[in-house]
């Protein structure tokens, strides 16, 4: 299944390549039909973008010519009823004080001489205060995707002079100062309101802090082949994903149909981090949960979970005889005392005589007992097994040893080889979490929100996943990878945080009220009741 593409500038280029030089669409009809989307964006959304002077930042590359292209709809009316429209050109100028269309690429020098053929005014940078003075609105077409050096002079005084005056901004395809395949700022950067981006999302719209300035993103198609990108930089998790993971139910079905998850979970103080991990297995869908935790939190999880099958332990001998199951999730609010950390490598040695282990997902505190013993990790890896590690930043820099700055800097290179190095799928948990598997394959979940920063929201990610794992365990190594699970599982749990914060708002939501929320993204995804009839009014 194809999912959502995430791009970098070098595989779109290839893909505008593919299909200008093979496909033979010219590359002036892609360019209008870019300047049509944008412009037809900016007129339907009257809410973000307000009537009044539309200036237009028009730089000498493609992007630039977009903008161009766009002054001219947005002028004429064709996307909607006409606007007056300016263009501050930020390009080199002829001795006469001109635009030099030598030092334009050909689209955009074609796209400027049909502006002044259709007399819209066009000023350079220089006079950018001027400009900026009685425009309403803004589009930023300066740079695009194809920006790779610092932005400094006159054109950083001008971004930094449209964004302290406060005007809405719509981006073509990237907002310009962001570095399309990492999402760093090249120095100044331009926050926009929203952000039209061309066929595919770039990946420096969706990491940081990239994904903090483009606004609202919307994916204009243009009819772009993107043959060339069969194996992309990275994929959207997204509801097609979980729909995929999450397959209608059987109607004659029963609960072992759809798998056992076993939980090692909570410690003295801690019955909240199992309590929440097992509500999450539970509301996404799997038949069984066991859950193996000290006798202290039998009473608060029998009241809690009442449809979990508690079993306590006091020994490592004790747990491992209770973990016959599709699936584990080893270690939310495990503990770090000696005892957690026999009972989990007890755990992982357990193999059924067939010799098939179940998949494992590895959170919290299974985390740190592997950082502080290394050992742990050949129990963990025996026997082939499929492990998720769930880490949050300061869990992986533990685990790989640079600082957490560099991971926030570059999280899919860091959960790439993470995972590369160690045969695992790597969950690295952030405001937009990176999915990677050993294999090089790597989602990247945009939904979720600020509210979901509470402790206890990865526990009930770890059951959401291990449930997935624990219904979808027959097609791991078939039609699906642990890591789609894993994947579809963060969006899943992110999606239902989303829901949470659009009732009670990010500041009083709680994980538990996003766990009572997993049925409705999940609803309608399977209708398997019997419907009957009788002496009904069939006209």
């Amino acid at each position: 299944m194809r999912y959502a593409p995430i791009l970098t500038a070098a595989q779109m280029k290839a893909c505008d390549d593919y299909t200008i030089d093979t496909l033979h669409v010219p590359s002036q009809i892609l360019m209008e039909r870019a300047a049509t989307k944008a412009a037809a964006f900016l007129h339907h959304r009257a809410d973000l973008f307000p009537a009044g002077k539309i200036l237009l930042l028009c730089g000498s590359g493609n992007n630039g010519g977009d903008g161009f292209a766009m002054a001219r709809f947005l002028t004429d009316g064709s996307c909607g009823h006409p606007r007056e429209v300016a263009i501050l050109y930020t390009g080199r100028l002829t001795p006469e004080g001109f635009p030099d269309e030598l030092r334009m690429s050909p689209e955009c020098a074609r796209q400027y001489r049909l502006s002044c053929e259709a007399g819209i005014p066009i000023s350079p940078v220089s006079q950018w205060r001027e400009a900026l003075k009685d425009a309403s609105v803004v589009v930023d077409a300066i740079f695009g995707i194809g920006l790779d050096r610092p932005v400094e002079g006159e054109i950083a005084s001008l971004l930094q002079a449209v964004s302290q005056a406060k005007r809405p901004v719509l981006s073509v395809d990237i907002p310009s100062g962001v570095n399309a395949d990492t999402g760093a700022s090249m120095g100044v950067a331009l926050p926009a309101t929203a952000t039209v981006t061309m066929q595919a999302l770039k990946a420096g719209l969706l990491l940081y802090p990239g994904a903090d300035l483009c606004g609202e993103i919307a994916v204009a198609d243009l009819g772009i082949d993107l043959t060339p990108a069969s194996q992309p930089y990275a994929r959207l998790a997204d509801e097609a994903l979980l729909r995929r993971v999450l397959p209608p139910r059987k109607r004659r079905s029963h609960k072992g149909t759809y798998g056992w998850v076993v939980l090692l979970c909570g410690s003295e103080g801690m019955s909240g981090a199992a309590v929440l991990a097992t509500r999450g297995a539970l509301r996404s869908g799997t038949g069984l949960v066991r859950v193996l935790t000290p006798e202290c939190n039998r009473v608060v999880l029998q009241i809690s979970a009442p449809e979990a099958i508690v079993s306590v332990y006091d020994t490592p001998e004790r747990a491992a005889g209770c973990t016959e199951g599709d699936a584990l999730v080893l270690g939310c609010g495990l503990g770090v005392s000696d005892l957690s950390r026999e009972t989990l490598r007890s755990v992982l040695k357990v193999c059924p005589a067939d010799g098939t282990v179940p998949p494992v997902v590895l959170d919290a505190d299974g985390i740190n007992h592997a950082v502080k013993d290394p050992s742990l990790w050949g129990d963990l890896l025996a026997h082939h097994r499929q492990v998720i590690v769930t880490p949050h930043p300061m869990e992986m820099s533990r685990l790989c040893g640079k600082t957490v700055p560099e991971i926030l800097a570059a999280p899919v290179e860091v959960a790439k080889d993470f995972a590369a190095t160690w045969g695992v799928t790597v969950v690295l948990k952030d405001a937009h979490t990176v999915i990677a598997s050993p294999k090089g394959e790597v989602f990247i979940c945009t939904a979720g929100n600020a509210g979901m920063a509470k402790g206890g929201s990865g526990d009930a990610l770890a059951g959401v996943i291990g449930s997935l794992l624990a219904q979808n365990r027959a097609r791991i190594g078939g039609d699906l990878t642990v890591t789609e699970i894993a994947a579809a599982g963060v969006y899943l749990h992110a999606r239902a945080g989303d829901l949470a914060a659009h009732e009670l708002g990010e500041y009083g939501m709680l994980p538990s009220d996003l766990i009572e929320r997993i049925p409705l993204v999940c609803k309608g995804f399977s209708e398997t009741r019997t419907h009957i009839t009788i002496d009904g009014d069939y006209d």
